[in-house]
């Protein structure tokens, strides 16, 4: 597993860490703007979503930093604990530019999964108490895996077979078994 994508849930990112101790979290961009955008007053949110924008949209990590600093020049005064929150969560935010541009849209954002659980909530909500069994339920969310699983199949995301390479070379890297050299001396 390189990476995960999840919302800012307390605990998330320790209990990664501790199955997957190579893994790295990415927190979802849409999460946080939207909880941003709540935020604030209704007169701010406009250009405080586009100055957003200049930070999960810049070309580079290195132009995301510098927006953020303008952001935080900007907002800061205003909604104090907003930019200390995207300040504080910034490696997390931003850990996509780590990974080929083209997968950018995909990494910054929890949709895909988020799709899934609405599709398996509408399949348990029209059987809402018509369970015989618990196991039932579970047949019923392994179903609609299963249903997810080959549209899915199907679904190719736009530019991964440019970069399937890179990021194959990267989960190699990661994963790859740690050997020391021997020297006389050891």
């Amino acid at each position: 597993m390189l990476l995960f994508i999840t919302d800012g849930l307390p605990g998330i990112e320790e209990a990664i860490r501790r199955v997957y101790p190579q893994a790295r979290w990415q927190r979802c961009v849409v999460h946080m703007v939207r909880f941003s955008l709540s935020q604030v007053r209704s007169r701010d949110r406009a250009l405080l979503a586009q100055d957003l924008r200049g930070v999960y949209g810049a070309g580079s990590r290195r132009e995301a930093l510098e927006a953020l600093e303008r952001f935080r020049e900007v907002w800061g005064a205003r909604y104090p604990s907003l930019v200390a929150a995207w300040w504080g969560d910034s490696g997390a935010l931003l850990r996509f530019y780590e990974y080929p541009e083209v997968l950018w849209p995909y990494l910054r954002s929890t949709n895909l999964m988020e799709r899934f659980i609405r599709e398996a909530r509408r399949g348990t909500k029209v059987r809402d108490h018509k369970f015989p069994r618990p196991e039932a339920v579970f047949k019923l969310l392994y179903l609609e895996t299963e249903r997810q699983e080959g549209r899915w199949g199907e679904r190719r995301l736009k530019g991964f077979a440019e970069v399937q390479e890179t990021l194959e070379r990267m989960l190699q890297e990661r994963y790859a078994p740690r050997t020391q050299t021997l020297t006389q001396n050891s």
